[in-house]
């Protein structure tokens, strides 16, 4: 459904773009005004040949292309359900800074460990 809305919408740019009112467009494609306000807020399911002909009305071609879906990612999926907002916004509200300033120190923890990993296997 919001697929249908975002290429309505493509109608109202195309009519405001050639600086055309609802009625004008409406004229030049033998329609009413009120059909074009219904596309236009996508509360109609038009064909493809009804957006064609408003666009054109308007002076615009309508160009169709094909774009490949990307399958989620189930890892990413998971970690969007699972991750904490609150902890994201309070570090969001700490000054840039002092973020940086943890940054760097996670940087320092990080390498010690990476130190501690490598003494570790080279005893075994």
């Amino acid at each position: 459904m919001q697929n249908i809305r975002a290429v309505c919408r493509l109608v109202q740019e195309a009519r405001q773009r050639a600086r055309l009112t609802q009625h004008e467009l409406a004229e030049r494609v033998g329609t009413s005004q009120p059909a074009i306000a219904k596309l236009e807020q996508g509360a109609t399911n038009p064909t493809l040949d009804t957006l064609a002909r408003c666009v054109e009305a308007a002076g615009f071609d309508l160009l169709l292309e094909l774009a490949p879906r990307q399958a989620p990612d189930a890892v990413v999926e998971r970690y969007k359900r699972d991750v904490d907002r609150t902890l994201i916004r309070e570090n969001l509200r700490k000054p840039v800074d002092e973020r940086l300033r943890m940054l760097a120190e996670w940087q320092v923890a990080g390498r010690e460990l990476q130190r501690a990993v490598r003494q570790t296997r080279e005893r075994k």
